[in-house]
């Protein structure tokens, strides 16, 4: 089974941004008990305040996932792909 999940996520920054410099996403999802995949994106980076700002600052932020999987799927030889 190949299958797309779209997500939404509003991410409320501490100050204000002018530019996103850096950006990565990384995530400990892992499938548990044979039908979830639970675990967490973890959004981070860093971005500039304003157009002439020198310092970035650095964002990091968590979002809990949970995916349940349908038991008509063999999870045996289960490939997770981000």
């Amino acid at each position: 089974m190949k299958q797309i999940i779209p997500f939404k996520k509003e991410i409320i920054f501490k100050t204000m941004i002018n530019k996103v410099t850096s950006i990565s996403l990384e995530h400990t999802l892992e499938l548990k008990n044979s039908d979830t995949i639970i675990g967490d994106f973890i959004v981070s980076g860093s971005y500039k305040m304003t157009e002439a700002s020198q310092i970035d600052e650095e964002f990091s932020y968590k979002i809990p996932i949970e995916i349940a999987i349908d038991k008509k799927y063999d999870v045996t030889i289960f490939l997770l792909d981000i």
